[in-house]
């Protein structure tokens, strides 16, 4: 009924690269674990790479409390895996994904048919573990679950019914954003310089333009933070301008793009406090500057610190395009929701996977 311990640590690695290789999640987001018994399961720790991880970073957690034991910090949403262990008998594997379409459309915070969603709260809190355990119970013929703005919950009884679970919500959530957003076949048709945009603190550039950024671009409006990753990673928010390499630049930044500003930029100097600082500076960074851009005919110009960040940068503002495409009902995160999560992420999650 349940893995010995060892097999469990064994699948636990397995289905971490499993999930970046199906693309159901990417870098740290998310979360895997496995029953070793009626009261313990195997999970993965806080802010460490799938690619990298060995069976002695993952963590054993007690179901009834979520307690664990040793230097290893379990991932933060623990009580969400222990609440469906409590809850459910037969399960024996849970994942926790971020996958694309699903996630686009829990943004809307409203159940679909066979997934119901769980209310919104900020992640790795009490209040979000209580709000799945409320879901879970209230549904007690289903085993997969949205998340409100943050992804999905699949339980399974071992590792490939969860898998299979999980690959089907996002079939059936594609559907869903396909028939709702009707795309244009835009495509990049204008020229941007990468290599003008010079951010010491954000040194990658990557410009990406799939068909719900061009979509986002083409409608002018800044974008919202609808997924809760996108607040963390990216910023509360996501400008729309003019092809312009240097008002890109500024607005990464977190600068004024007036045109009074482009008269002086010949006499001051482009690199500014975020740049100066190297980024190290959260509280700033949170309240001004942003990781990503949308800029008209180009796509999304996307910078961070290493090329991965700047890939997974891309990624998540892909996302957040296609939830922001797809959503109706719900707006996005509010300011001071939006805030807090990018300064918490900064100053933790950040600095985390740096070390």
């Amino acid at each position: 009924m349940y893995y010995s311990e060892t097999e469990a640590r064994k699948l636990v690695i397995e289905a971490g690269l499993r999930l970046l290789e199906n693309k159901l999640i990417a870098r740290t987001w998310g979360n895997i674990s496995a029953r070793i018994s009626k009261d313990e399961f195997i999970i993965t720790p806080s802010g460490k790479a799938y690619d990298r991880l060995t069976p002695a970073d993952l963590v054993k957690v007690r179901v009834s409390d979520g307690s664990y034991s040793g230097s290893v910090k379990p991932s933060s949403e623990k009580g969400v895996h222990a609440a469906a262990y409590s809850l459910r008998n037969h399960v024996g594997f849970i994942i926790h994904t971020h996958q694309y379409y699903a996630s686009a459309v829990a943004a809307e915070c409203r159940n679909i048919r066979t997934a119901p969603c769980a209310a919104y709260a900020l992640p790795g809190t009490t209040k979000l573990k209580k709000h799945v355990a409320e879901c879970i119970k209230n549904n007690p013929y289903e085993d997969m679950f949205l998340m409100a703005r943050h992804g999905t919950l699949i339980l399974g009884a071992d590792m490939d019914e969860a898998f299979a679970k999980a690959e089907a919500l996002e079939d059936k959530c594609k559907g869903l954003v396909e028939a709702r957003v009707k795309l244009n076949a835009a495509e990049a048709d204008k020229d941007f310089d990468t290599s003008k945009v010079n951010i010491r603190a954000l040194p990658f550039v990557k410009v990406v333009s799939d068909p719900y950024i061009m979509k986002c671009c083409e409608k002018g409006k800044t974008v919202g933070a609808y997924i809760d990753d996108f607040a963390m990673i990216v910023g509360p928010d996501m400008q729309v301008i003019e092809c312009d390499e240097w008002a890109a630049e500024r607005v990464l930044l977190g600068y004024s793009t007036n045109q009074v500003a482009r008269g002086l930029a010949g006499k001051v100097p482009m690199t500014g406090a975020l740049d100066r600082m190297g980024g190290q500076q959260p509280a700033l960074n949170s309240a001004i500057g942003r990781n990503a851009v949308l800029v008209k005919g180009i796509g999304a110009v996307c910078a961070g610190k290493t090329r991965s960040d700047a890939e997974a940068i891309a990624m998540i503002v892909s996302k957040n395009c296609a939830a922001a495409c797809y959503t109706k009902y719900a707006k996005p995160l509010g300011s001071i929701d939006s805030r807090l999560q990018r300064y918490i992420y900064l100053t933790k999650y950040s600095r985390q996977m740096d070390a």
